[in-house]
């Protein structure tokens, strides 16, 4: 990861934006899906021939074996034969650029997308860097970070039905998940996590209903 900073600015500042760069978790899932009959799982190995992992055996390999182990350790068995459900994975890495500001307040002159406005300025105010805008003088400190953003994907599907009942999502936005083991490991440890919770908060929903 490169940073890239354009004036100056105290210890504290540069914290604050590398403690933004963390793993983020999001899903999505079934609502009216039977989590509770969930006890045996399998993995699905097809991969269609631009998925990267079809290629990058290793990084499959660790998710797999890292996916496997946080669901084993949460009660679930691999099973050769007839699972209750299956597990795909996938994962995707691409280049980002994340700017941060202090802030400032003083004269400068800005070309670009504005706090208040569009188009070119000179004067006093508050300056928040946006697409195309430069400043000079007395404007904010500005950082300039490329990244890898690196993602995991992992569905959970009903083989009886072949129908998508969880997907969860983690971001990583430090050197992109596969990288090194601790990131892999720490991913799939989230995702079964965050698998765990949704699927306890559909059973105790549905339990309602029909109570």
């Amino acid at each position: 990861m490169k940073v890239f900073r354009v004036t100056v600015a105290g210890a504290l500042v540069l914290f604050a934006v590398t403690a933004g760069f963390a793993m983020s978790v999001k899903s999505d899932y079934e609502k009216n899906f039977n989590f509770s009959q969930l006890h045996t799982f399998a993995f699905k190995t097809e991969r269609a021939s631009n998925d990267p992992l079809s290629t990058n055996t290793l990084e499959a390999g660790r998710l797999q074996s890292a996916l496997g182990a946080q669901l084993e350790a949460n009660g679930f068995t691999q099973a050769s034969g007839s699972p209750d459900f299956i597990v795909a994975f996938y994962s995707r890495t691409k280049q980002k650029t994340q700017v941060q500001s202090t802030g400032g307040f003083g004269p400068g002159f800005g070309a670009g997308f504005g706090r208040f406005g569009y188009g070119r300025r000179f004067g006093w105010g508050y300056g928040i860097p946006g697409p195309g805008r430069w400043r000079y003088g007395y404007g904010p400190d500005i950082w300039t970070t490329n990244y890898t953003q690196g993602c995991v994907m992992a569905d959970i599907i009903d083989p009886r039905t072949n129908a998508l009942v969880w997907r969860g999502k983690v971001t990583d936005t430090v050197n992109g998940i596969g990288q090194s083991e601790k990131q892999t490991d720490q991913a799939a440890k989230d995702l079964v996590s965050k698998f765990l919770k949704d699927a306890k908060k559909v059973d105790k929903n549905l339990a309602k209903k029909s109570a």
